[in-house]
């Protein structure tokens, strides 16, 4: 009975080593946070695994070390490397539309835009009400669900397109126009979930072919980047992916690999890549409009 007592109380001993310690030591790292230098910072924490209390001392962190704005959406994109993709994060949209932990392409870059103009979860939900539903009313048919109608919507303050900005010659750019949500057939591809709401809009886009990175006037450190996909024009879509452009490099949530950064990405990848090409849009910081 002594040994099997003894048995007992080391296998207690090891569950509380395997789970109670590194539970504290994780929330030694949140308390600790000014403790960090800015690399352990942006490498050490994880804002996709953090719960909503932690993410209130990450935020308030995050805006206190990077009060310029780039900074701060340069830490963001890197500590959210390594989430996974998730194909529909708004499953419970009425009561989470603000989903953190799950990232597809267009939620990685609505998050980093939330979470650099909120200083605490709460302010980041707001943002997000801001910038991904028209009016701020939150539900599938108020939610901006095209690239470009967020990032070309004069009420939308938070994006713009700012491709022929930074092309020295503008008669590079080739030329879309699409009727948002409407297919070739005449059909909706939403299929009237969005209340047969259509949009008709042109876009200028650097094309794939014949690309070089020599085009370019030099880049702001961080860009958002949307690709052209011509397939898609005919359902009603310009736009199959997008992105952060951030110091050349890409960081976007792909559905092989989740959040993961491209090094050198217009020069290394974007000229044998299936697109057609690329829109640029800004993205800034706004306070919470009242």
């Amino acid at each position: 009975m002594k040994t099997t007592r003894r048995i007992f109380i080391v296998f207690l001993l090891e569950l509380f080593a395997f789970i109670v310690i590194p539970l504290r030591t994780h929330a030694q790292d949140f308390t600790n946070l000014q403790n960090l230098s800015d690399k352990e910072f942006r490498g050490k924490i994880k804002i996709f695994k953090s719960s909503k209390a932690e993410l209130d001392l990450v935020l308030a962190e995050l805006h206190r070390r990077f009060s310029d704005h780039s900074s701060r959406l340069k830490a963001i994109a890197a500590m959210y490397t390594g989430a996974p993709y998730n194909l529909d994060p708004l499953e419970n949209e009425s009561t989470d539309w603000l989903p953190y932990g799950k990232t597809n392409c267009t939620m990685f870059v609505l998050y980093a835009t939330a979470f650099a103009a909120g200083r605490s979860y709460h302010e980041a939900l707001q943002h997000m009400r801001w910038l991904h539903y028209k009016g701020a009313a939150v539900g599938y048919t108020t939610r901006y669900h095209f690239t470009t109608d967020r990032i070309t919507d004069s009420a939308s303050r938070y994006f713009s397109d700012v491709t022929q900005q930074y092309v020295h010659n503008p008669a590079v750019l080739k030329q879309v126009t699409v009727t948002l949500n409407k297919k070739k057939d005449g059909n909706y591809f939403f299929n009237g979930r969005l209340d047969n709401w259509s949009h008709r809009v042109t876009v200028n886009y650097l094309p794939r072919a014949g690309f070089s990175p020599e085009m370019l006037k030099e880049l702001p450190s961080v860009l958002g980047t949307a690709m052209v996909k011509k397939s898609h024009w005919e359902k009603g879509i310009i736009i199959g992916h997008e992105g952060l452009l951030i110091d050349g490099d890409l960081y976007h949530s792909s559905q092989k690999s989740g959040v993961c950064v491209v090094k050198d990405y217009l020069a290394s990848t974007f000229p044998d890549s299936q697109w057609e090409g690329l829109v640029l849009f800004a993205i800034y910081d706004i306070a919470l409009p009242q």
